[in-house]
């Protein structure tokens, strides 16, 4: 209950809707998931692994895919 409150206190103040708030915090997951990719595919890269890198490649382009997801979402709700 106390939680709610707070949560219903900060959304009052801040000015950001908490819905918004949790579309900020996935898009920062999704850029942060989209730069590992990028290190894991120097990796497969390193390795000669084409397998590997061909598999990265398609994760990172969904990763992608859900941050433009994420950035209309936000975009309605920050409007």
């Amino acid at each position: 209950m106390a939680q709610e409150q707070a949560k219903r206190r900060s959304e009052i103040i801040s000015g950001v809707s908490n819905v918004a708030y949790d579309l900020l915090a996935l898009l920062y997951n999704q850029l942060e998931e989209i730069a590992a990719i990028e290190e894991y595919k120097i990796d497969a890269e390193d390795a000669g692994d084409q397998e590997m890198l061909a598999l990265l490649d398609q994760i990172q382009q969904r990763a992608r895919e859900e941050v433009d997801l994420l950035r209309t979402a936000l975009s309605q709700r920050l409007a």
